[in-house]
């Protein structure tokens, strides 16, 4: 067994090298913002994408995508707001990056475009996933 805060490490490397081999340039790591932090920030071209990763050693818990439920898809679009506020012309695209370590490697289950927000029908100026 590995120490959460040293899994959770391991897991946030394995996944910013998951994506450099993709082409993707890594813009950002544990991106701390006045609404949360955001786990990693890859971009290619015009396309930045949120990312949340998840990473676990034993599936007691379930996997890790299912931690990312509603309230969570809805601070990440809050995080994105905040972060792209400074860009232009720019595609935003949540994924999330599920890893469990079996005790040898990573298997990653990787889930690009996971969830997409809307706007409220009452309040269309508030986003939610």
């Amino acid at each position: 067994m590995i120490a959460t805060a040293d899994l959770g490490r391991a897991g946030e490397r394995r996944a910013a090298w998951f994506y450099r081999l993709r082409g993707y340039r890594i813009a950002g790591r544990n991106v701390r913002l006045s609404a949360g932090e955001i786990d990693l920030v890859a971009r290619r071209g015009r396309t930045i994408a949120i990312v949340e990763v998840k990473t676990r050693q034993s599936l007691a818990a379930g996997q890790g995508y299912e931690a990312v439920d509603r309230k969570k898809r809805e601070r990440l679009v809050s995080l994105a707001t905040e972060y792209t506020a400074r860009e232009r012309n720019v595609q935003v695209r949540y994924d999330v990056l599920s890893l469990f370590w079996n005790g040898r490697r990573f298997i990653v289950s990787h889930y690009p475009d996971a969830f997409r927000p809307v706007s409220d029908e009452r309040q269309p100026w508030k986003w939610r996933a």
